[in-house]
């Protein structure tokens, strides 16, 4: 089932996000939205993106690797470019890892392109900016 994330739920996403993507101290702020995938009650994915004016951005996305392969990273992307579109924004961008071929490959299946290079963007690793427009 695909909701918005509820404050209740909030600490235990950023402790994913902590432990999964090596960050310290996550807390989003006031331009992020949230939408989370459960099953049976438990949280298997969600995707957080930041909303600037007329530009959104995919800060995180991510589903339990039980659960991968699944078609709920799409469900949880539609469901973005729904809301976007509700709100008259047609682009999003996001940063990858260039070693990260799994999400690369999610990103094009999903009409991303890759538009730009950022050197050393996560500490020795390179990122690869990409974007949507429509």
């Amino acid at each position: 089932m695909l909701s918005r994330l509820e404050e209740k739920d909030k600490l235990y996403i950023y402790s994913i996000i902590e432990k999964e993507f090596n960050v310290k101290n996550y807390q989003d702020n006031v331009y992020t939205n949230w939408y989370i995938y459960k099953d049976n009650d438990e949280i298997i994915g969600f995707i957080n993106y930041d909303v600037i004016y007329d530009k959104s951005e995919i800060e995180y996305i991510y589903v339990f690797n039980n659960y991968r392969k699944m078609g709920i990273a799409t469900k949880l992307l539609s469901k973005m470019i729904d809301d976007l579109n509700e709100k008259n924004i047609h682009n999003i961008t996001l940063e990858v890892k260039s070693s990260n071929k799994e999400a690369i490959n999610f990103y094009k299946k999903n009409k991303f392109s890759a538009v730009a290079i950022r050197e050393k963007y996560y500490g020795n690793e390179d990122a690869i900016l990409m974007m949507r427009s429509w």
